[in-house]
């Protein structure tokens, strides 16, 4: 009995103790308080830029970058326009984690999903912009990321099928493989 009573002690402690941490995580990111993403077409080349205006450390971070080999001009303005829309709301609410490329109905399209894993056709992933179906996505969404937010070295196009990139906003930005099973 008395190995019954502490174990069960224990698991209540266990949930006392863990519950200002679920909190925390639960929490919406505050991030978005003092950050706004935006188009800024006003170059050759339009990107979808995060910009911080109430840090220390006030800067601008390139997220996307909509080049000339993949888009007409008035196609890269408009994905341009709508992809910055979509991950301003998504960052509002605390869901923009990812960016990774899936095809949908053959056709090559970049989205946005809450964690890695998981593709396009997810019901939480919300496309942003479709790309020709003859381009190599994976490839495509290496190239037109800004620096902050992919790894020195361009996927290997023969065994990843997909790529994730950490658009959290964190310090640390990386680009995860996902490799098929």
């Amino acid at each position: 009995m008395n190995k019954t009573r502490s174990w069960v002690t224990m698991l209540g402690m266990a949930s006392i103790f863990a519950s200002p941490v679920l909190e925390a995580v639960a929490q919406p990111n505050t991030v978005t308080s003092t950050m706004n993403v935006t188009c800024k077409a006003n170059t050759s080349v339009p990107k979808v830029v995060a910009s911080f205006a109430n840090q220390e450390n006030a800067r601008d971070l390139t997220i996307l970058s909509f080049l000339s080999q993949y888009f007409s001009s008035p196609e890269a303005l408009k994905n341009c326009e709508n992809t910055a829309k979509t991950l301003q709301k998504l960052y509002t609410s605390g869901r923009a984690n990812y960016l990774t490329n899936d095809k949908l109905n053959t056709q090559p399209v970049v989205c946005a999903v809450e964690r890695r894993g998981i593709g396009c056709s997810h019901y939480s992933a919300q496309v942003l912009f479709t790309f020709n179906e003859k381009v190599n996505a994976s490839q495509a969404l290496y190239e037109m990321l800004g620096s902050d937010f992919k790894q020195p070295n361009p996927p290997d196009s023969r065994t990843v099928s997909r790529i994730y990139s950490d658009i959290k906003l964190s310090k640390k930005k990386k680009l995860i493989p996902f490799l098929p099973f």
